[in-house]
């Protein structure tokens, strides 16, 4: 799908103001952003990505199901609460406190996204940061009885948002994932700690006559000054009780605050996290048409902006999760998110089939057996012998360790490095003659590791002891590895050795 998304004539201004800027003070620069161009977006919708969704058969089958739906937003999250990143980050800092998670594929889900036409926007949990303040303690929420960083409920720290050198810290990471390529960055946790022992709660650093609400929104102007000249779109999540009260109440989020310095307000109307009697309601959370109705209602007469909410995709059943989004179309609001904190969408896509009247096929993750009957033999060389001679039409495979030839660390000299080389819905054929467990989300590497134990199992060997031999499989029949092979068929395989 060929999408253009049009940001509206972002201003010169900020260009000089980044110019201006770039060696003055954040409050300085802050002070200078009182309004901003308003960003026009096509319609987006769509979900998020938890860390664990961003890869993998999972991550391939949520954008599968998006395309089906018709959704073109992926929220992605960058860096989580306790501060891992999850890209390869070359800032200083975060490479001073270990912050990039040990398999970050952000730049490679970034990329798949974008040509797939998909907007991307890249999630980071601001101000809570375990791993910042346990590096750098001065820049942590302080504990006034024991002197230690505080934590909160979860036992995580808080960088504290008064505190110009987080603000430092959080752009820079923001300005590495434009770099990657993201359209959109977003900002959760922008707001001071809600929940723990808060009687406790020092900050070391306090901008005088400044309150918390002023706070968060001076850090969001300095975040606009330094990003906007890039043309990146800029949104906040927002808990949703900000559409309903006026003043602070305790986070330092307010909207009249957010609003002038960002493109996008994200509220979070999770229906089953408003409080008892809400709008009269014993138990809110079960009117979620009501309250998504309502909430939009009452947002949309304090601000001009976009507003894309949150439609809770947890614990809900479709019908449930239709009546929010029903709530948000009565609002004439053409833009939200499904949040689901594992990244489980199957009740949202169910709730979207319904919705739209048709019905979503699963995804193929790779070719189906019935493809491969016709295909020509595949002849796999290794090192010095062929490791896979599979003959699709009559449907064998014979499978060969190769010789430990340069340091015995190659994969073919490895029993599941063989079994690698099989194609997936061979080994899906396998699995299934022998009655083992596996689904349309199991991973390949999971697969692999089956059939690697039906061939010790079968063969009845040490893997520590091997060395090169035939190993025969009838796909097409029982799926017992064997050393018995039919002569015509070892005959073949051996000939193509010799060539």
């Amino acid at each position: 799908m060929d999408k253009t998304y049009r940001l509206q004539n972002i201003s010169i201004l900020f260009f000089v103001l980044f110019i201006s800027t770039s060696f003055g003070s954040p409050t300085f620069a802050s002070s200078l952003v009182l309004s901003q161009p308003e960003v026009k977006l096509e319609a987006l919708t769509g979900v998020y990505f938890p860390p664990a969704r961003l890869y993998g058969r999972s991550f391939e089958g949520i954008v599968h199901y998006m395309k089906a739906a018709g959704l073109n937003l992926a929220v992605l999250h960058a860096k989580d609460p306790l501060g891992q990143l999850f890209w390869k980050s070359n800032n200083r800092t975060a490479k001073t406190i270990e912050a990039s998670a040990p398999h970050a594929s952000l730049e490679n889900a970034i990329s798949i996204l974008k040509q797939r036409g998909i907007w991307t926007a890249a999630k980071l949990d601001v101000f809570q940061d375990s791993l910042l303040v346990s590096h750098f303690p001065e820049m942590g929420v302080r504990d006034s009885e024991t002197g230690e960083l505080w934590a909160d409920h979860k036992g995580l720290h808080w960088a504290n948002p008064y505190d110009t050198r987080v603000w430092d810290y959080t752009i820079a990471l923001c300005q590495e994932l434009i770099t990657l390529g993201v359209d959109e960055i977003q900002f959760d946790y922008v707001r001071f700690p809600s929940d723990g022992d808060m009687s406790t709660i020092e900050y070391p650093i306090v901008t005088e006559g400044t309150s918390k609400a002023e706070c968060i929104g001076k850090f969001l102007a300095f975040a606009n000054t330094r990003l906007k000249p890039t043309g990146v779109v800029i949104s906040a999540d927002l808990f949703g009780m900000i559409a309903w009260k006026t003043k602070d109440f305790g986070v330092g989020q307010v909207l009249e605050q957010v609003a002038p310095h960002v493109d996008v307000i994200c509220p979070m109307f999770y229906p089953s996290h408003f409080p008892e009697n809400f709008l009269n309601l014993k138990n809110p959370g079960q009117y979620p048409h009501k309250i998504m109705k309502s909430s939009l209602e009452e947002i949309k007469k304090r601000t001009s902006k976009e507003i894309r909410p949150w439609i809770q995709g947890f614990w809900y059943t479709p019908e449930e999760i239709d009546a929010q989004l029903q709530g948000v179309t009565e609002n004439e609001v053409q833009t939200w998110t499904v949040w689901n904190p594992s990244g489980r969408y199957a009740e949202t896509f169910d709730a979207l089939a319904a919705r739209t009247g048709k019905s979503f096929p699963a995804p193929e993750f790779y070719p189906p057996l019935e493809d491969l009957k016709d295909k020509d033999d595949l002849i796999q060389l290794g090192q010095t012998i062929i490791i896979n001679h599979t003959c699709y039409r009559e449907g064998y495979s014979i499978l060969s360790l190769d010789d430990s030839v340069i340091d015995g660390k190659q994969k073919s000299s490895t029993i599941s490095g063989v079994a690698s080389t099989l194609d997936e819905s061979i080994i899906d054929r396998i699995l299934t003659a022998r009655d083992l467990d596996f689904n349309l989300w199991t991973s390949r590497r999971t697969k692999i590791l089956q059939v690697t134990n039906l061939i010790i199992q079968d063969l009845q060997i040490d893997p520590k002891r091997l060395s090169p031999f035939p190993i025969y499989v009838d796909w097409g029949g029982d799926c017992a590895f064997t050393r018995s092979i039919p002569p015509d068929k070892l005959e073949l395989y051996l000939s193509h050795n010799l060539e």
